[in-house]
Protein backbone atom coordinates (compact mmCIF):
# COMPACT_ATOMS: atom_id res chain seq x y z
CA UNK A 1 0.00 0.00 0.00
CA UNK A 2 3.16 2.62 1.11
CA UNK A 3 4.20 1.84 -2.98
CA UNK A 4 0.77 2.70 -3.78
CA UNK A 5 0.74 5.88 -2.13
CA UNK A 6 4.22 7.05 -3.42
CA UNK A 7 3.15 7.20 -6.79
CA UNK A 8 0.06 9.54 -5.59
CA UNK A 9 2.30 11.98 -4.44
CA UNK A 10 5.03 11.60 -7.08
CA UNK A 11 1.88 12.27 -9.31
CA UNK A 12 0.38 14.86 -7.33
CA UNK A 13 3.26 17.02 -7.27
CA UNK A 14 3.28 17.23 -11.17
CA UNK A 15 3.33 20.63 -12.84
CA UNK A 16 3.10 21.60 -16.53
CA UNK A 17 3.76 25.14 -17.52
CA UNK A 18 2.16 26.10 -21.02
CA UNK A 19 1.61 29.36 -22.26
CA UNK A 20 2.14 31.05 -18.99
CA UNK A 21 -0.47 28.54 -17.36
CA UNK A 22 0.41 26.50 -14.61
CA UNK A 23 -1.80 23.78 -13.85
CA UNK A 24 -0.87 20.67 -12.04
CA UNK A 25 -1.83 17.05 -12.06
CA UNK A 26 -3.96 16.11 -9.50
CA UNK A 27 -3.22 14.50 -6.42
CA UNK A 28 -5.83 11.57 -5.74
CA UNK A 29 -5.79 7.85 -6.18
CA UNK A 30 -7.78 8.50 -9.49
CA UNK A 31 -4.72 10.53 -10.85
CA UNK A 32 -5.54 13.52 -13.11
CA UNK A 33 -2.15 14.57 -15.67
CA UNK A 34 -1.92 17.35 -18.08
CA UNK A 35 -0.64 17.19 -21.70
CA UNK A 36 0.32 19.46 -24.18
CA UNK A 37 -1.23 19.58 -27.62
CA UNK A 38 -1.25 22.18 -29.90
CA UNK A 39 -0.48 24.51 -27.59
CA UNK A 40 -3.34 23.95 -24.98
CA UNK A 41 -3.35 22.56 -21.92
CA UNK A 42 -5.84 19.32 -21.38
CA UNK A 43 -6.67 18.01 -18.21
CA UNK A 44 -6.97 14.25 -17.99
CA UNK A 45 -9.22 13.05 -15.50
CA UNK A 46 -9.89 9.21 -15.07
CA UNK A 47 -12.94 8.08 -13.60
CA UNK A 48 -14.03 4.82 -11.92
CA UNK A 49 -16.15 3.13 -15.07
CA UNK A 50 -13.43 3.95 -17.43
CA UNK A 51 -10.73 0.84 -16.95
CA UNK A 52 -11.50 -2.65 -17.01
CA UNK A 53 -8.80 -5.07 -17.60
CA UNK A 54 -9.21 -8.93 -16.24
CA UNK A 55 -11.41 -10.51 -13.46
CA UNK A 56 -10.57 -13.74 -12.44
CA UNK A 57 -8.38 -14.91 -15.67
CA UNK A 58 -11.58 -13.28 -17.95
CA UNK A 59 -10.90 -10.85 -19.78
CA UNK A 60 -13.83 -8.11 -20.32
CA UNK A 61 -14.26 -6.01 -23.08
CA UNK A 62 -13.17 -2.39 -22.54
CA UNK A 63 -16.04 0.26 -23.69
CA UNK A 64 -14.78 2.25 -27.06
CA UNK A 65 -13.32 5.95 -26.06
CA UNK A 66 -15.61 8.22 -27.55
CA UNK A 67 -14.49 11.69 -27.84
CA UNK A 68 -16.07 15.32 -28.37
CA UNK A 69 -15.27 15.57 -31.30
CA UNK A 70 -17.16 12.27 -32.27
CA UNK A 71 -19.71 13.27 -30.25
CA UNK A 72 -20.36 17.02 -32.49
CA UNK A 73 -20.26 15.24 -36.03
CA UNK A 74 -22.71 12.81 -35.10
CA UNK A 75 -24.84 15.78 -33.42
CA UNK A 76 -24.31 18.03 -36.54
CA UNK A 77 -24.90 15.17 -38.91
CA UNK A 78 -28.24 14.34 -37.03
CA UNK A 79 -29.64 17.68 -36.51
CA UNK A 80 -32.77 18.27 -38.01
CA UNK A 81 -32.50 22.02 -37.84
CA UNK A 82 -29.44 21.86 -39.70
CA UNK A 83 -31.47 19.95 -42.05
CA UNK A 84 -34.17 23.04 -42.34
CA UNK A 85 -31.60 25.52 -42.57
CA UNK A 86 -30.95 23.78 -45.85
CA UNK A 87 -34.18 23.89 -47.02
CA UNK A 88 -34.86 27.28 -46.45
CA UNK A 89 -31.75 28.27 -47.86
CA UNK A 90 -33.35 26.34 -50.92
CA UNK A 91 -36.45 28.59 -50.32
CA UNK A 92 -34.56 31.45 -51.01
CA UNK A 93 -33.46 30.43 -54.21
CA UNK A 94 -36.84 29.40 -55.59
CA UNK A 95 -37.51 33.17 -54.37
CA UNK A 96 -35.47 34.40 -56.42
CA UNK A 97 -35.78 32.36 -59.40
CA UNK A 98 -39.61 33.32 -59.20
CA UNK A 99 -38.52 37.23 -58.51
CA UNK A 100 -36.64 36.85 -62.01
CA UNK A 101 -39.60 35.90 -63.34
CA UNK A 102 -42.03 38.76 -62.32
CA UNK A 103 -38.77 41.52 -62.87
CA UNK A 104 -38.88 39.81 -66.65
CA UNK A 105 -42.72 40.69 -67.10
CA UNK A 106 -42.90 43.68 -65.45
CA UNK A 107 -39.73 45.07 -67.78
CA UNK A 108 -41.65 43.52 -70.80
CA UNK A 109 -44.98 45.37 -69.71
CA UNK A 110 -43.40 48.54 -68.87
CA UNK A 111 -44.58 48.68 -65.21
CA UNK A 112 -41.36 49.46 -63.49
CA UNK A 113 -40.79 52.89 -61.87
CA UNK A 114 -37.18 53.88 -63.47
CA UNK A 115 -35.94 54.02 -60.19
CA UNK A 116 -33.13 51.71 -59.07
CA UNK A 117 -33.52 51.94 -55.81
CA UNK A 118 -37.13 50.70 -56.12
CA UNK A 119 -37.23 48.75 -58.85
CA UNK A 120 -34.51 46.15 -57.59
CA UNK A 121 -35.47 46.17 -54.16
CA UNK A 122 -37.15 42.77 -53.85
CA UNK A 123 -34.25 41.17 -55.66
CA UNK A 124 -31.94 42.52 -53.58
CA UNK A 125 -33.73 41.73 -50.50
CA UNK A 126 -33.80 38.46 -51.38
CA UNK A 127 -30.46 37.91 -51.75
CA UNK A 128 -29.23 39.63 -48.95
CA UNK A 129 -31.62 37.34 -46.62
CA UNK A 130 -30.37 34.16 -48.61
CA UNK A 131 -26.87 35.31 -47.21
CA UNK A 132 -28.40 35.61 -44.24
CA UNK A 133 -29.59 32.54 -44.26
CA UNK A 134 -26.32 31.06 -45.32
CA UNK A 135 -24.37 32.39 -42.10
CA UNK A 136 -27.34 31.47 -39.67
CA UNK A 137 -26.59 27.82 -40.81
CA UNK A 138 -22.76 28.53 -39.99
CA UNK A 139 -23.73 29.96 -36.91
CA UNK A 140 -25.93 27.12 -35.88
CA UNK A 141 -23.34 24.89 -36.56
CA UNK A 142 -21.14 26.77 -34.25
CA UNK A 143 -24.30 26.75 -31.34
CA UNK A 144 -24.76 22.80 -31.77
CA UNK A 145 -20.88 22.77 -31.29
CA UNK A 146 -21.19 24.76 -27.91
CA UNK A 147 -24.37 22.78 -26.77
CA UNK A 148 -23.12 19.57 -26.87
CA UNK A 149 -19.74 21.02 -25.77
CA UNK A 150 -21.57 22.19 -22.52
CA UNK A 151 -23.48 18.82 -22.01
CA UNK A 152 -20.38 16.80 -22.42
CA UNK A 153 -18.39 18.66 -19.91
CA UNK A 154 -21.28 19.14 -17.40
CA UNK A 155 -21.14 15.07 -17.86
CA UNK A 156 -17.78 14.91 -17.06
CA UNK A 157 -17.80 16.86 -14.43
CA UNK A 158 -20.88 15.18 -12.82
CA UNK A 159 -18.76 11.73 -13.23
CA UNK A 160 -15.76 12.80 -11.26
CA UNK A 161 -18.42 14.18 -8.40
CA UNK A 162 -19.60 11.08 -8.46
CA UNK A 163 -16.37 9.69 -8.33
CA UNK A 164 -15.10 11.67 -5.56
CA UNK A 165 -19.17 10.92 -3.47
CA UNK A 166 -17.60 7.44 -3.72
CA UNK A 167 -14.31 7.42 -2.21
CA UNK A 168 -15.97 9.76 0.22
CA UNK A 169 -18.73 6.56 1.06
CA UNK A 170 -15.66 4.29 0.81
CA UNK A 171 -14.24 6.69 3.97
CA UNK A 172 -17.38 6.50 5.99
CA UNK A 173 -17.53 2.59 5.30
CA UNK A 174 -13.98 2.46 6.81
CA UNK A 175 -15.25 5.10 9.72
CA UNK A 176 -17.87 3.47 10.34
CA UNK A 177 -15.92 0.20 10.76
CA UNK A 178 -14.40 1.63 13.60
CA UNK A 179 -16.24 3.28 15.22
CA UNK A 180 -18.20 -0.30 15.63
CA UNK A 181 -15.29 -1.82 17.03
CA UNK A 182 -15.09 1.33 19.57
CA UNK A 183 -18.77 0.50 20.54
CA UNK A 184 -17.74 -3.14 20.95
CA UNK A 185 -15.19 -2.49 23.53
CA UNK A 186 -16.87 0.46 24.98
CA UNK A 187 -14.67 3.06 23.66
CA UNK A 188 -17.91 4.70 21.73
CA UNK A 189 -21.74 4.46 22.44
CA UNK A 190 -24.59 3.00 19.81
CA UNK A 191 -25.85 6.45 19.30
CA UNK A 192 -23.16 7.37 17.67
CA UNK A 193 -22.92 4.22 15.17
CA UNK A 194 -26.85 5.20 14.24
CA UNK A 195 -25.32 8.72 13.60
CA UNK A 196 -22.94 7.79 11.50
CA UNK A 197 -25.31 5.08 9.93
CA UNK A 198 -27.56 8.02 8.97
CA UNK A 199 -24.91 10.18 7.70
CA UNK A 200 -23.72 6.91 5.25
CA UNK A 201 -27.24 6.49 4.22
CA UNK A 202 -27.00 10.08 3.14
CA UNK A 203 -23.87 9.65 1.01
CA UNK A 204 -25.04 6.85 -0.84
CA UNK A 205 -28.37 8.62 -1.41
CA UNK A 206 -26.39 11.20 -2.85
CA UNK A 207 -24.81 9.06 -5.12
CA UNK A 208 -27.95 7.45 -6.20
CA UNK A 209 -29.46 11.00 -7.35
CA UNK A 210 -26.22 12.01 -8.87
CA UNK A 211 -25.93 8.98 -10.56
CA UNK A 212 -29.87 9.32 -11.98
CA UNK A 213 -28.99 12.37 -13.65
CA UNK A 214 -26.17 11.85 -15.11
CA UNK A 215 -28.19 8.87 -17.22
CA UNK A 216 -30.83 11.19 -17.55
CA UNK A 217 -27.66 13.67 -19.03
CA UNK A 218 -26.14 10.85 -21.15
CA UNK A 219 -29.83 9.78 -22.34
CA UNK A 220 -30.33 13.12 -23.67
CA UNK A 221 -26.86 13.65 -25.06
CA UNK A 222 -27.18 10.21 -26.98
CA UNK A 223 -30.85 11.37 -28.52
CA UNK A 224 -29.05 14.39 -30.04
CA UNK A 225 -25.86 12.22 -31.48
CA UNK A 226 -28.28 9.48 -32.20
CA UNK A 227 -26.17 7.30 -30.30
CA UNK A 228 -26.31 4.91 -27.75
CA UNK A 229 -24.21 6.03 -25.54
CA UNK A 230 -23.94 2.95 -22.91
CA UNK A 231 -21.89 1.38 -25.20
CA UNK A 232 -19.45 4.35 -25.05
CA UNK A 233 -16.86 5.45 -22.48
CA UNK A 234 -16.01 9.38 -22.65
CA UNK A 235 -13.21 11.14 -23.59
CA UNK A 236 -13.08 12.68 -19.79
CA UNK A 237 -10.39 15.69 -21.13
CA UNK A 238 -11.41 19.19 -20.74
CA UNK A 239 -8.83 21.52 -22.54
CA UNK A 240 -7.35 25.29 -21.12
CA UNK A 241 -6.25 27.99 -23.33
CA UNK A 242 -6.39 31.50 -22.30
CA UNK A 243 -7.85 34.37 -24.46
CA UNK A 244 -5.47 36.07 -26.35
CA UNK A 245 -6.46 39.57 -28.03
CA UNK A 246 -4.28 41.58 -30.64
CA UNK A 247 -5.55 45.00 -29.89
CA UNK A 248 -7.67 46.89 -27.65
CA UNK A 249 -10.73 44.63 -26.30
CA UNK A 250 -13.38 47.36 -27.45
CA UNK A 251 -11.84 47.03 -31.47
CA UNK A 252 -11.85 42.93 -30.66
CA UNK A 253 -15.48 43.09 -29.60
CA UNK A 254 -16.78 45.75 -31.98
CA UNK A 255 -15.16 43.51 -34.99
CA UNK A 256 -17.22 40.39 -33.50
CA UNK A 257 -20.40 42.02 -33.27
CA UNK A 258 -19.97 43.36 -36.92
CA UNK A 259 -19.67 39.70 -38.04
CA UNK A 260 -22.68 38.78 -36.21
CA UNK A 261 -24.66 41.37 -37.09
CA UNK A 262 -23.33 42.03 -41.00
CA UNK A 263 -26.53 41.17 -42.54
CA UNK A 264 -28.96 42.84 -40.02
CA UNK A 265 -27.00 45.96 -41.07
CA UNK A 266 -26.81 45.39 -44.99
CA UNK A 267 -30.80 44.78 -45.00
CA UNK A 268 -31.42 47.88 -43.08
CA UNK A 269 -29.22 49.63 -45.66
CA UNK A 270 -30.76 48.65 -48.34
CA UNK A 271 -34.29 49.39 -47.12
CA UNK A 272 -32.76 52.93 -46.25
CA UNK A 273 -31.88 53.29 -49.88
CA UNK A 274 -35.65 52.27 -51.03
CA UNK A 275 -37.43 54.40 -48.43
CA UNK A 276 -35.31 57.36 -50.05
CA UNK A 277 -36.10 55.80 -53.69
CA UNK A 278 -39.76 56.22 -52.69
CA UNK A 279 -39.39 59.74 -51.63
CA UNK A 280 -37.36 60.13 -54.93
CA UNK A 281 -40.44 59.11 -56.92
CA UNK A 282 -42.63 61.17 -54.83
CA UNK A 283 -44.44 58.04 -53.49
CA UNK A 284 -43.86 59.07 -49.82
CA UNK A 285 -47.21 61.38 -50.43
CA UNK A 286 -50.81 60.19 -50.59
CA UNK A 287 -51.51 61.70 -53.37
CA UNK A 288 -49.14 59.51 -55.11
CA UNK A 289 -51.33 57.09 -55.12
CA UNK A 290 -54.58 58.61 -55.43
CA UNK A 291 -53.40 59.85 -58.85
CA UNK A 292 -53.25 55.84 -59.74
CA UNK A 293 -57.04 55.46 -59.60
CA UNK A 294 -59.14 55.79 -62.39
CA UNK A 295 -61.71 58.06 -61.62
CA UNK A 296 -65.43 57.47 -63.05
CA UNK A 297 -67.12 59.36 -65.30
CA UNK A 298 -70.72 58.81 -64.77
CA UNK A 299 -71.51 60.01 -68.59
CA UNK A 300 -69.29 57.55 -69.73
CA UNK A 301 -72.00 54.99 -69.16
CA UNK A 302 -74.80 55.84 -71.18
CA UNK A 303 -75.84 54.46 -74.35
CA UNK A 304 -77.69 55.45 -77.59
CA UNK A 305 -79.34 52.92 -79.51
CA UNK A 306 -80.07 52.77 -83.58
CA UNK A 307 -83.27 54.77 -82.98
CA UNK A 308 -81.33 57.43 -80.41
CA UNK A 309 -82.91 56.11 -77.74
CA UNK A 310 -80.34 57.18 -74.67
CA UNK A 311 -80.15 54.55 -71.67
CA UNK A 312 -77.84 54.26 -68.98
CA UNK A 313 -75.52 50.97 -68.47
CA UNK A 314 -76.86 50.98 -64.50
CA UNK A 315 -74.35 47.25 -64.32
CA UNK A 316 -71.42 48.51 -65.73
CA UNK A 317 -71.60 51.92 -63.69
CA UNK A 318 -71.90 49.83 -60.43
CA UNK A 319 -69.09 47.71 -61.56
CA UNK A 320 -67.03 50.65 -62.01
CA UNK A 321 -67.89 52.20 -58.74
CA UNK A 322 -66.76 49.36 -57.07
CA UNK A 323 -63.71 49.56 -58.95
CA UNK A 324 -63.03 52.86 -57.80
CA UNK A 325 -64.28 52.94 -54.15
CA UNK A 326 -61.85 49.37 -54.50
CA UNK A 327 -58.90 51.62 -56.13
CA UNK A 328 -58.44 54.36 -53.26
CA UNK A 329 -58.68 51.53 -50.65
CA UNK A 330 -55.84 50.45 -52.42
CA UNK A 331 -54.20 54.04 -52.15
CA UNK A 332 -55.49 54.64 -48.73
CA UNK A 333 -53.57 50.95 -48.17
CA UNK A 334 -50.51 51.37 -49.90
CA UNK A 335 -49.34 55.04 -48.18
CA UNK A 336 -50.59 53.28 -45.16
CA UNK A 337 -48.02 50.24 -45.80
CA UNK A 338 -45.29 53.23 -46.40
CA UNK A 339 -45.97 55.04 -43.49
CA UNK A 340 -45.55 51.84 -41.39
CA UNK A 341 -42.45 50.62 -43.16
CA UNK A 342 -40.92 54.01 -42.46
CA UNK A 343 -41.61 53.38 -39.08
CA UNK A 344 -40.46 49.93 -39.01
CA UNK A 345 -37.28 50.99 -40.62
CA UNK A 346 -36.85 53.76 -37.83
CA UNK A 347 -37.67 50.93 -35.42
CA UNK A 348 -35.34 48.43 -36.86
CA UNK A 349 -32.07 50.76 -36.71
CA UNK A 350 -32.94 51.67 -33.00
CA UNK A 351 -33.25 47.88 -32.25
CA UNK A 352 -30.12 47.05 -34.01
CA UNK A 353 -28.10 50.04 -32.57
CA UNK A 354 -29.64 48.84 -28.95
CA UNK A 355 -28.64 45.33 -29.47
CA UNK A 356 -25.08 46.07 -30.27
CA UNK A 357 -24.47 48.33 -27.08
CA UNK A 358 -26.19 45.41 -24.95
CA UNK A 359 -24.58 42.32 -26.96
CA UNK A 360 -21.07 44.48 -26.31
CA UNK A 361 -21.73 45.01 -22.72
CA UNK A 362 -22.94 41.64 -22.45
CA UNK A 363 -19.10 40.46 -23.61
CA UNK A 364 -17.12 43.31 -22.01
CA UNK A 365 -18.43 41.94 -18.45
CA UNK A 366 -17.76 37.95 -20.00
CA UNK A 367 -14.30 39.39 -21.03
CA UNK A 368 -13.91 40.88 -17.28
CA UNK A 369 -14.94 37.31 -15.42
CA UNK A 370 -12.29 35.44 -17.59
CA UNK A 371 -9.37 37.71 -16.91
CA UNK A 372 -10.80 37.53 -12.90
CA UNK A 373 -10.99 33.45 -13.78
CA UNK A 374 -7.16 33.62 -15.11
CA UNK A 375 -5.98 34.67 -11.74
CA UNK A 376 -8.55 32.22 -9.81
CA UNK A 377 -6.90 29.47 -11.80
CA UNK A 378 -3.57 30.54 -10.90
CA UNK A 379 -4.44 31.04 -7.39
CA UNK A 380 -6.19 27.63 -7.10
CA UNK A 381 -3.29 26.38 -9.09
CA UNK A 382 -0.66 27.53 -6.23
CA UNK A 383 -2.99 25.74 -3.76
CA UNK A 384 -3.29 22.69 -5.10
CA UNK A 385 0.87 22.61 -5.11
CA UNK A 386 0.93 23.97 -1.32
CA UNK A 387 -1.88 21.06 -0.77
CA UNK A 388 0.63 18.59 -2.27
CA UNK A 389 3.32 19.39 -0.50
CA UNK A 390 1.15 18.61 2.60
CA UNK A 391 0.36 15.32 0.89
CA UNK A 392 3.93 14.36 0.79
CA UNK A 393 4.15 14.76 5.03
CA UNK A 394 1.35 13.40 5.74
CA UNK A 395 2.23 9.94 3.44
CA UNK A 396 5.32 10.29 5.48
CA UNK A 397 3.04 10.33 8.98
CA UNK A 398 1.29 7.12 7.07
CA UNK A 399 4.52 5.03 7.19
CA UNK A 400 5.56 5.98 10.45
CA UNK A 401 2.33 5.18 11.89
CA UNK A 402 1.27 8.37 12.93
CA UNK A 403 -2.11 8.51 10.96
CA UNK A 404 -3.92 5.90 9.60
CA UNK A 405 -4.43 4.89 5.88
CA UNK A 406 -8.17 6.20 6.09
CA UNK A 407 -7.00 9.27 7.56
CA UNK A 408 -4.84 9.54 4.38
CA UNK A 409 -7.61 9.42 2.14
CA UNK A 410 -9.56 11.77 4.02
CA UNK A 411 -7.10 14.24 3.19
CA UNK A 412 -6.87 13.21 -0.33
CA UNK A 413 -10.49 13.33 -0.93
CA UNK A 414 -10.08 17.07 0.32
CA UNK A 415 -7.40 17.55 -2.45
CA UNK A 416 -10.07 15.92 -5.15
CA UNK A 417 -12.45 19.25 -3.67
CA UNK A 418 -9.27 21.38 -4.86
CA UNK A 419 -9.30 19.29 -8.16
CA UNK A 420 -13.03 19.53 -9.02
CA UNK A 421 -13.27 23.55 -8.38
CA UNK A 422 -10.58 23.63 -10.76
CA UNK A 423 -12.03 21.35 -13.48
CA UNK A 424 -15.09 23.71 -12.91
CA UNK A 425 -13.14 27.11 -13.48
CA UNK A 426 -11.43 25.60 -16.63
CA UNK A 427 -14.86 24.63 -17.84
CA UNK A 428 -16.86 28.05 -16.86
CA UNK A 429 -14.01 29.77 -18.56
CA UNK A 430 -13.74 27.76 -21.61
CA UNK A 431 -17.53 28.55 -21.92
CA UNK A 432 -17.17 32.36 -21.40
CA UNK A 433 -14.39 32.28 -23.69
CA UNK A 434 -16.15 30.83 -26.71
CA UNK A 435 -19.10 33.40 -25.70
CA UNK A 436 -16.55 36.39 -26.70
CA UNK A 437 -15.16 34.17 -29.57
CA UNK A 438 -18.34 33.48 -31.10
CA UNK A 439 -21.37 35.77 -29.30
CA UNK A 440 -23.97 33.96 -31.82
CA UNK A 441 -23.62 31.16 -29.57
CA UNK A 442 -25.88 33.27 -26.94
CA UNK A 443 -28.59 32.88 -29.00
CA UNK A 444 -30.78 30.31 -30.38
CA UNK A 445 -31.45 30.37 -34.47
Amino acid sequence: MNKKINKVIAAGITVSMINGAIIPAFAAENTKTVEDKNNSIVLNSSTSDENTNTLDGQTIKIKKVITLDELIKSAVDNSDKLALKEKELKLYEDKLDLQDEKDDFYEDNKLKNGNDKVDDFPSDKLKLQKKQTAQSEAFLHDQIINDVTKRYNAIILKKIDIDKLKTGLEIKNNDLDALRMKVSVGLAIPNQLEDKQIELNKAQDEIKAKENSLKNNLDYLGVLTNLNLSDYTLDSSISYETLKIDGSIDEYLNDKIDRYLKYNDEIIKLTDDYMHGLREEDMNKLSYYENKVVKVNKNDYYEIDGDGNKTFNTQEYCLAIVSYVQQYLNAFNNYQSYLEGRYSLAEAKVKLDDSKKNLKNVLKENYSTLCDLENQIKRLNEQIISNNTKLRSLKAKVDLGIITENDFKAELLKSKDLDNSLMNLINTYNTLKNSIEKPWVLSSN
